[in-house]
């Protein structure tokens, strides 16, 4: 993994004594007096397909609701853990305890205010299996929240949790309000505490969302935040050099190299991102139930190719943690080198496949333009042992419908990473994880492994098991883990104060300005 300006800072913030440690804030944001702006338009690819924070999995699903709820715990642009809605947390009983003292004067944007009710209503909600909620497996170790007080909220774990702390930053871990629980509401119209409340909706087109001016963080800069969809990348080049956009998103290496060889009246930022690109492998199905089927398919697999190929050389193979601070090597862990194409084929054969074997292999389309690439460069790469993998293009919705239900034999995704190893794969593959649906395959090993890790506070003995973890990983192949990639960010020449960040937050844009 290559050294990044970010990841270095990143280290220095990661101590698991840190994260449990009580947060002594350098003091909460004032309400200041700000004059909001016009219209700002954000051009994507793609649109949200859910309007409810804890089931979310889309990342533009995710970028919208970030703007209109929050957690209790942030972290910055670093890494670092900084209050949300809690202006502080204290562990005790040894860490089974962590009592969160909750910032005063926040309100709904309904004009409802935000109390401890509510962070036991949003917290049940996520451990409710019927929720569905993305982030249960994550916070699963809470046993019970009770609320001594409007302004306290008190967390009984059933064992001390390293990653509960960084667990809660993410939108699928947001308060909702109470009300909204109990009225079945939640997934009906976002109704949160963040910079921004919902306006409307065209499906498809765009997303509008205003300013809030009881924000407890003061009112953002921006009066009107639009996310418009654009079909292609290429047009939200255009699009920023008419004018017509102060924010571009691009994932498309080769469109973000157009658009800083001709230059204009915007920047081209480009940023690492903790996500990472992957090829997933349903071990629950046909002959990937064999390790050494997932083995060979992994070894056969020249990583380096795919990133020439499909992001023009723009990104750095990997393995599975992206996380900066444990920096192992991308592929100790497998049976063999990869592109070993003689090597894969003697595991298809001991496997005793020596016919062609067929994937259904899902791609989405409009979240990320590099996954088509992906798909063709694998399968071209993979014939070469007799593995045809028969690509089938599906757009958002169905994409995500598919990918939960695991309805695939091999996916070309895109994934979130997470500065906590155990945030990054908790979820898949524990034992009534989250995810674990979709990551296609059980394991004790892994089971193990990720709650060793998470259940110690020693930090030589996290970096020992997670080692395990990745080389384990590597050897059962449930994926084959191929390249972490750089996020690109089209920035008018009059927008002040964006911030782009490795794990892809574009919680700037409430402090961000024009002109």
């Amino acid at each position: 993994m290559a050294p990044h300006r970010r990841a270095i800072a990143a280290i220095a913030c990661l101590t698991t004594a840190a994260a449990l440690a009580a947060c002594a804030p350098a003091g909460s944001e004032s309400a200041e007096e700000k004059k909001p702006s016009g219209k700002f338009v954000v051009a994507r690819t793609g649109d949200l397909d859910k309007l409810d924070p804890h089931v979310a999995t889309a990342f533009q699903t995710i970028d919208t609701l970030s703007m209109i709820y929050e957690p209790l715990v942030r972290v910055d642009a670093k890494g670092k853990l900084i209050p949300a809605l809690a202006t502080k947390w204290e562990p005790s009983d040894g860490g089974r305890t962590m009592t969160f003292t909750l910032r005063k004067g926040v309100k709904w944007q309904n004009g409802d205010p935000f109390t401890s009710a509510d962070v036991k209503a949003s917290i049940d909600r996520i451990l409710d299996e019927k929720t569905g909620a993305v982030a249960r497996s994550n916070i699963a170790v809470i046993d019970e929240v009770t609320t001594p007080d409007d302004q306290t909220a008190v967390f009984e774990l059933s064992a001390p949790n390293s990653a509960l702390l960084y667990a809660l930053v993410s939108v699928n871990s947001a308060m909702v309000h109470e009300a909204d629980v109990e009225a079945g509401t939640v997934d009906k119209e976002p109704n949160g505490t963040g910079a921004f409340a919902w306006k409307s909706r065209n499906q498809g087109q765009q997303v509008l969302l205003t300013g809030n001016k009881d924000y407890w963080g003061g009112a953002p800069k921006i009066g009107e935040l639009e996310f418009r969809v654009i079909p292609t990348e290429s047009s939200i080049l255009s699009g920023m050099r008419a004018g017509t956009f102060q924010l571009g998103m691009l994932s498309d290496p080769s469109v973000a190299k157009q658009a800083g060889d001709k230059g204009g009246d915007f920047s081209v930022v480009k940023e690492a991102a903790l996500s990472y690109h992957t090829l997933m492998l349903n071990g629950r199905r046909g002959p990937l139930k064999d390790v050494r089927v997932r083995q060979a398919i992994a070894c056969a697999i020249d990583r380096q190719e795919v990133v020439d190929t499909a992001a023009f050389g723009d990104g750095r193979v990997t393995g599975p943690i992206t996380s900066p601070a444990f920096p192992y090597d991308a592929t100790d862990g497998l049976p063999c080198e990869p592109g070993d194409t003689a090597a894969a084929k003697k595991l298809l054969a001991d496997a005793g496949h020596t016919d062609d074997v067929k994937l259904r292999t899902i791609v989405q389309t409009g979240e990320y333009a590099t996954a088509v690439a992906e798909g063709q460069n694998l399968q071209a790469q993979l014939k070469k042992i007799g593995v045809t993998l028969e690509l089938d293009q599906l757009s958002t919705d169905p994409f995500v419908t598919a990918w939960l239900e695991a309805d695939f034999d091999a996916s070309v995704a895109l994934n979130g990473g997470s500065y906590d190893p155990y945030l990054m794969y908790g979820r898949y593959f524990t034992e009534g994880g989250s995810l674990a649906k979709a990551a296609g395959l059980d394991s004790k090993r892994l089971h193990s492994l990720l709650s060793k890790g998470n259940a110690t506070t020693d930090e030589a003995t996290r970096t020992s098991t997670y080692r395990q973890l990745q080389e384990r990983l590597l050897e059962e192949s449930p994926w084959v883990w191929l390249f972490r990639g750089d996020n690109y960010y089209l920035v008018g020449k009059d927008v002040k104060g964006f911030e782009a960040r490795p794990d892809g937050s574009l919680f700037s844009l409430t402090t961000t300005s024009v002109g």
